[in-house]
């Protein structure tokens, strides 16, 4: 599935049957996906994805490109700016999501050095280290499994922010300890960016119209809800930080 996902969104004019016949077509001769090992058809749908990124790097940005909207001048918020990923799918989502959590893992990981209790249950942690390296093997091989971190994570966030009020040491460390706790959610955001589904995203909505909304914006909350958590961890940075930081990462080579 995912890398059906991956190839849809480096080729979004393909339809979900049209991209199986052409990766059924070129493993067997026969346009019939359902002939096909599942194994056999995964290494082809990855293959077609990795020829179209090669070609997308091989000619110059046309108009209608992500390179070119990530390259233009936006004068609007960063909100609707990472809404306009999402007409390129899924994976650059996860990457704008990636490009600000992973400057926060250092904030997490520094944490409140005056304050022995946070930094022994939540600073040393290694939850949210193991997390974003496996986002990052994920970013290369969609097989990588990401569930595992989501729940413990989810939880140690979530008692991170019960305690930041509750320790005391004056209004100065409250804040350090709230900086910490927007850190976390950034990261904790895009590993939910990268397991986000239609399927999931659209299970408990009644209206078709609100469910196509929905599953065509993608994981764009997580990807803002990530952004917004960096900004609230790095009080001096702008929302134009937040675009350097996913320009960097979505037009690295």
């Amino acid at each position: 599935m995912q890398a059906l996902l991956d190839l849809l969104a480096e080729m979004p004019d393909y339809r979900v049957g049209q991209a199986l016949a052409i990766a059924a077509a070129r493993t067997t001769g026969y346009s019939d996906p359902f002939n096909v090992e599942d194994e056999a058809l995964f290494k082809t749908l990855q293959r077609m994805t990795t020829e179209a990124r090669d070609r997308k790097r091989a000619r110059p940005p046309s108009e209608d490109s992500l390179e070119a909207y990530l390259t233009a001048k936006h004068e609007g918020s960063v909100s609707a700016w990472l809404q306009g990923l999402s007409r390129w799918g899924h994976r650059p989502l996860v990457l704008a999501a990636f490009a600000v959590a992973e400057p926060c893992l250092g904030i997490w990981e520094h944490g409140v050095p005056e304050d022995g209790h946070w930094q022994f249950h939540f600073a040393r942690a290694s939850g949210p280290h193991a997390a974003l390296k496996a986002l990052r093997r994920w970013l290369g091989d969609s097989q990588t499994p990401l569930a595992p971190h989501v729940e413990a994570l989810r939880k140690l966030i979530q008692s991170a922010a019960l305690t930041e009020d509750e320790t005391g040491g004056g209004m100065e460390l409250i804040r350090e300890r709230q900086r910490c706790v927007a850190a976390g959610r950034a990261i904790v955001l895009a590993i939910e960016a990268a397991v986000w589904t239609p399927e999931q995203a659209t299970r408990d909505l009644p209206d078709e119209a609100e469910r196509q909304a929905v599953a065509a914006a993608g994981p764009f909350l997580e990807a803002l809800g990530a952004a917004r958590a960096f900004l609230s961890s790095v009080p001096e940075s702008t929302e134009d930080t937040v675009r350097e930081h996913v320009r960097r990462v979505l037009l690295a080579p």
